[in-house]
């Protein structure tokens, strides 16, 4: 079965297509492509969606549930030791 994500508010703005994989929430800044690096030097599969650095994006309510600093990147772990994450 596929990993249901629908109780984190940011999926409603942010839709995974493939909710089975890491979910990364970035903008490609330098710190914002450093998960991206590390993930893809791993062989980690994941899903990135693009977070702007607007308003409308980082103090969004959805993004701010998953990070309340509002800062980028931001992960959703679906398959996490006690579960999505």
């Amino acid at each position: 079965p596929m990993a249901d994500l629908s109780a984190f508010p940011i999926t409603q703005k942010w839709t995974p297509q493939n909710p089975d994989v890491l979910q990364l929430f970035s903008f490609p800044t330098p710190n914002g492509v450093k998960v991206s690096i590390a993930l893809e030097e791993m062989g980690i599969p994941y899903e990135a969606h693009l977070v702007t650095l607007s308003d409308a994006d980082v103090k969004s309510p959805e993004f701010l549930s998953l990070n309340p600093n509002n800062k980028i990147p931001a992960i959703i772990d679906p398959n996490g030791p006690d579960g999505p994450l």
